[in-house]
Parts: C-alpha cells; sequence; structure tokens
C-alpha cells in the first residue's frame, strides 16, 4: 500500500490540505485530539461517497484532488483506498501518527500471497495511545467489520 502511503505524505504538505483540516477541527477544544481525529472521520463520512474502481483499474485520486472537490461543492466518489489516503492525509497535517491497515474477510491467497480486500486509515490518539479506526466506508459498522477480519496488515506512515 505504498501509493496510498504515498498519497498521505505528499498532501499532509499541501497547505489547502492543512486548512481543510483546520477547518475540520476549527470548534473543538485544544488539544482535544481524540475529537480532532473523530471529527476528520466524520467530515470525510458526511461530505464523500463510496464508489467502487473501474474493474480493471486500481484508481487512487490524490488527496489534495478530493480536498478541491469539496471546496468546490462536489461530493467525491472514493473507495476505501481513497478515504484512507485522505483521512490519512488530514490527520498527519493536525500532527498525528498515522497508519493504513488491509484487511483480508476470508482466507484466499493468489501465488502463495495472501489478498487484502479492504483499506482503512487509524490514527494514534497520544495521550492514551490508543488507535482509532477511521472508515468512512464501514460507517457506523465499524466494529462489525472489524469482528470479521481474519488477517490485517498494519503499514506506518512515516
Amino acid at each position: 500500500m505504498s501509493v496510498v502511503r504515498d498519497a498521505a505524505l505528499k498532501a499532509q504538505n499541501i497547505y489547502t490540505t492543512r486548512l481543510m483540516a483546520e477547518e475540520i477541527c476549527q470548534k473543538l477544544r485544544s488539544k482535544d485530539y481524540l475529537s480532532e481525529i473523530l471529527a476528520i472521520n466524520n467530515f470525510v463520512w458526511k461530505h464523500t461517497r463510496y464508489m467502487r474502481d473501474p474493474r480493471t483499474v486500481e484508481l487512487v485520486q490524490a488527496p489534495y484532488l478530493v480536498t478541491e472537490q469539496i471546496v468546490a461543492g462536489k461530493i467525491p466518489q472514493v473507495d476505501c483506498d481513497d478515504t484512507s489516503a485522505y483521512i490519512s492525509s488530514l490527520l498527519l497535517a493536525v500532527g498525528c501518527e498515522a497508519r493504513v491497515v488491509t484487511v483480508a474477510f476470508r482466507h484466499m491467497f493468489y501465488a502463495g500471497r495472501r489478498q487484502y480486500s479492504h483499506i482503512f486509515a487509524q490514527g494514534k490518539e497520544p495521550k492514551s495511545g490508543t488507535w482509532i479506526t477511521c472508515d468512512p466506508v464501514a460507517g457506523v459498522d465499524t466494529d462489525k467489520m472489524l469482528r470479521r477480519v481474519v488477517a490485517a496488515h498494519v503499514w506506518p506512515i512515516a
């Protein structure tokens, strides 16, 4: 998932990403890091729509382009890797440690390698050290989705 990590790392340094993160968090109390993480997740959930990639292409949208669409009043059509990169870039822009997690819901292998079918972002709440799952694709069923996971791989964003 280096494409998602790279996209998030690049986008965190684009000023419009920081401005969007500030807009999302502007009404929160200072140093309420958990609320920042949750606000970013809820914002992406509210302002984007899930849509699968084209059948034969793995399309990853640059996070800054998602911001541009939202600012223009549009509703970006994104899938799980797009939301993971976008959420991660916003988390990084507010100084949060972030990572992405790929998961498998079935034991599927191709050429001896496990096949993962979903990805989501996590932000680390620094006061407790707890990783908070941010997955607008799963929506209110995040806990239910996590219970179905049979394998996971964590990809730190450094």
